[in-house]
């Protein structure tokens, strides 16, 4: 019973031990004890879109998508120009340059396209100021304008009599210099006085509120050139158009220009050739230009130099790999770095030929041939379209008598009465602190009395608090100002003009039909540019001989560096390693990684920028006094509205800055000193910077603003606009829409690169077992029950004979006792029979064993 006991204490031992053998201790949370800023932030999604871009490489590697998608992501630029690039003709190059050469030939000599040119390009100004001008106001506005206006017409002369009088009450007790208080008589004048000048002050802020109310019910009138002007300027320029000299819209030779472009779909192909040629010599001189996923790389191409810093910084150890080092995935990674060796080629063997200035000069001008040749069908019926198109109609009675009867308006009484209107803004403030200072102004007339001195009282008349009672300028001159201003505009509207719906209408008339005609007649237009465009740069009679012979020797560069690649992607089909790259095509026909961690890390950038500098801030400082420079400025001029709308953009742009640094401000505080290991878990980490205001602040468009020479000329005499230059050098664009767009979902997205990364662990765990890896537990087990079973059976032989034993009777240990003596005395008989007799020791002894053995 006990032998069954231990039998099965040793089988129950068995689960115990195994489950020792799989348990292992959890292992430390990576602590990386640097606080979350932006730049940080910033820096960690970049080191993953890296990541995701270099799988992203490599999935194009394996398993195309498109055939140079690989190639255009070592390089950094859109495929379609690498399309463009790597299909190189030299043939077709020289075929198509001596097709130009004879299509053009001597036939363009002769032919004037100079002053239609000129006309298309008045045209298309035209068309832009009428059709994308200003906004022409809404019906809504002009209904209420309409009311303005009527207002203005019957408005009578607001009182301020009244507020005059309560003004001199005080200046009355103010001037009190002289009191002998001896006299009582003077003393009762004294207070006299004094006690209307503090009844006074009490009425006073009551009374500037009631005229400043009735005053500035005509403040709307000042939005009549923001809402008329927008018309009368689109009039202005329809008639610049109209006043032109009748240009002669006749083209000679027409029929010899036909025939050059008979056969111009033939180059179609080519032109988009020459087109991409034409932007491969541009990235040299615009950084931007065509790059997938700028900011990610400090420089324009992707630097695999960075990626490789990247898997072996504890940045991306600790958050995605809980602080150990990221062998697997270099390892999966690593073809990319080998056969980006190669893909390098292609640029660096062809730079110096994108980079020569005679081939750039002549692939812009053969583009240029070519886009044109490719964009003419039907020359004859394109001219004869445009020319029709190019001669307006002049412009209605109703819209002229508009035109006069607006600049008939004195613009400049406008501009009294904006002036005029800050100072009213200011005079509650100051009607309400002169009632505040009643009771000061009480206790010194009480001193004087008490004291019989007017120090004090002459002290405090001199204070600033009551120093526009003493001037010449008190509130109700600024009042009065104001009401002639009123006036003065009442009566040039009244006398010129009604300004009816109907002539806005007309104008909105107009723009619609200028719009459907343009419209209609756009691809003829976009023919006779083109086809006149041709004959004009091919006039000048360019050799693109050098043009030629660089494009042969890029075509042998292509060639040899495709032939290189195409033998490295082949070897990846035969990797021992194909069991990873399933898991990478996987992820990259599932997901877009790369586009949301680019835009993440690149927002994150941007709030950094705005967080640690003040530059913004500055800029829309300096926006805001050129604002109110611009302001200034009489309404008779004619840019002054134009202006006032851009500043006004800029006020909207300002406002979204400020609200979006409050919203990041936020955030900053609540990242701050957060483990990248735990904000990079967030779901709404990136995907939240989609709700955020985008200020849509573009510093090209400022600079040209900036720099327009009436802007200048117009606002001289301060620095207004050199201080507003200056803090435009000093900013970069704030406009993330592209970015923006691309956030949403980013966590699944996310959250699939680092499932991908726990798959090739596994893949790699996998294939690096042994037969002991795969089979240590059973064999475990089954070692482990033979032992136990061994042990099990000497435990049970030992009991059987310790039982045997003790349940033995006396009379057979006697005989047992006995017949071990016998034994012991056989064996020393026969030890001393064999010192006498040595050669028959081993015959005895074999005899005295086998009777030894009998006996037992």
């Amino acid at each position: 019973m006990k032998v069954w006991k231990l039998l099965f204490i040793g089988i129950l031992a068995v689960p115990c031990y195994l489950n020792a053998l799989s348990t292992t201790d959890n292992p430390p949370v990576s602590i990386i004890g640097k606080e979350g800023s932006f730049s940080r932030i910033s820096e960690m999604i970049g080191a993953y879109a890296r990541v995701s871009i270099g799988l992203y490489i490599l999935g194009e590697l394996i398993e195309s998508s498109s055939p140079n998608l690989a190639i255009a992501g070592y390089m950094n630029i859109n495929e379609t120009i690498v399309d463009a690039w790597l299909r190189v003709d030299g043939k077709e190059a020289v075929a198509v340059v001596n097709g130009i050469t004879r299509a053009a030939g001597n036939g363009t000599k002769g032919i004037q396209v100079d002053d239609y040119l000129d006309r298309i390009v008045a045209f298309e100004k035209v068309f832009t100021e009428i059709v994308n001008g200003p906004p022409i106001p809404s019906n809504s506005e002009l209904k209420r304008m309409s009311q303005i206006i009527d207002e203005f017409k019957q408005a009578s002369d607001v009182p301020i009599a009244r507020l005059t009088s309560l003004e001199n009450e005080i200046k009355a007790a103010i001037k009190h210099s002289n009191v002998n208080f001896s006299d009582s008589t003077e003393i009762d004048e004294f207070r006299r006085v004094n006690k209307i000048a503090i009844y006074a002050m009490e009425q006073y802020p009551g009374e500037v509120k009631s005229v400043t109310e009735k005053l500035k019910k005509f403040d709307g009138i000042l939005n009549f050139t923001d809402i008329y002007g927008p018309i009368q300027k689109r009039i202005t320029k329809y008639d610049e158009y109209l006043t032109q000299s009748n240009t002669n819209l006749n083209i000679s030779n027409l029929a010899t220009v036909q025939k050059i472009f008979s056969k111009s779909s033939d180059y179609q192909v080519a032109s988009k050739i020459a087109e991409s040629l034409k932007t491969l010599t541009l990235l040299d001189e615009t950084s931007s230009l065509g790059r997938i996923w700028a900011e990610v790389f400090k420089n324009d191409f992707t630097e695999l130099e960075v990626l490789k810093q990247d898997l072996d910084s504890p940045l991306l150890k600790n958050t995605l790999n809980g602080g150990e080092d990221l062998e697997v995935l270099k390892k999966v990674m690593n073809p990319i770095f080998d056969i980006g060796k190669i893909v390098s080629g292609f640029w660096t063997d062809s730079d110096a030929i994108f980079r020569d200035i005679d081939f750039k000069e002549q692939a812009n001008i053969i583009q240029q041939l070519l886009t044109s040749m490719a964009e003419v069908s039907n020359l004859e019926k394109s001219v004869a379209a445009v020319s029709s198109m190019l001669k307006l109609k002049n412009i209605s009675k109703e819209l002229d008598d508009f035109k006069t009867n607006y600049d008939k308006i004195n613009l400049d009484g406008f501009l009294k009465q904006s002036q005029i209107v800050d100072k009213l803004n200011e005079t509650h403030k100051y009607a309400y602190e002169v009632n505040i200072h009643i009771p000061h102004w009480i206790s010194v007339v009480e001193e004087a009395e008490r004291t019989k001195s007017l120090n004090n009282y002459k002290e405090a008349s001199n204070s600033d608090k009551y120093e526009k009672f003493k001037n010449d300028h008190p509130l109700s001159t600024i009042l009065a100002d104001y009401r002639e201003a009123v006036k003065d505009i009442r009566k040039t509207l009244s006398s010129n003009i009604n300004f009816p719906n109907s002539q806005v209408n007309a104008m909105v008339a107009i723009a619609t039909s200028l719009n459907k005609t343009m419209e209609e007649n756009e691809k003829s237009l976009t023919e006779v540019k083109a086809a006149l465009n041709f004959i004009k740069i091919s006039q000048k009679g360019e050799n693109c001989a050098h043009f030629v012979s660089k494009i042969g020797t890029l075509e042998k560069i292509m060639d040899e560096k495709r032939k290189q690649l195409d033998t490295e992607r082949e070897k990846l089909k035969d990797s021992p390693d194909a069991e990873f790259y399933k898991e990478v095509v996987k992820l990259n026909k599932g997901f877009n990684v790369k586009a949301k961690l680019v835009a993440g890390s690149n927002l994150f950038k941007i709030f950094d920028r705005i967080v640690k500098d003040n530059k913004f801030d500055g800029f829309f400082e300096a926006g805001d006094v050129l604002y109110k420079k611009i302001q200034e400025l009489p309404f008779s001029n004619q840019n002054r509205f134009e202006w006032i709308l851009k500043m006004k953009k800029l006020h909207t742009i300002k406002s979204r800055y400020e609200e979006l640094k409050k919203e990041i401000l936020v955030r900053k505080q609540r990242y701050n000193n957060v483990p990248m290991e735990n904000l990079i878990q967030l779901r709404w980490l990136i995907e939240n910077l989609y709700e955020l205001p985008n200020p849509e602040l573009k510093v090209e468009e400022w600079k040209q603003f900036a720099g327009l020479e009436s802007l200048k000329n117009n606002t001289s005499g301060g620095n207004e606009l050199a201080n507003f230059e200056k803090a435009i050098e000093r900013i970069s664009d704030l406009d993330f829409a592209e970015y923006q767009k691309n956030v949403p979902n980013t966590y699944a997205n996310l959250r699939a690169l680092i499932r991908f990364h726990n798959a090739i662990l596994a893949t790699e765990k996998v294939s690096s077992k042994t037969f002991w890896d795969w089979n240590h537990q059973w064999i475990e087990i089954v070692g482990f029950v033979a032992i136990t079973l061994i042990l099990n059976a000497l435990a049970y032989g030992g009991a059987a004979l310790y039982i045997r034993k003790k349940n033995m009777t006396p009379e057979e240990l006697a005989k047992r006792k006995e017949r071990k003596k016998l034994e012991e005395k056989e064996e020393s008989e026969e030890k001393a029979k064999n010192k006498t007799d040595p050669n028959s020791k081993a015959k005895e002894k074999k005899g005295t064993t086998t009777n030894v053995k009998a006996r037992r």
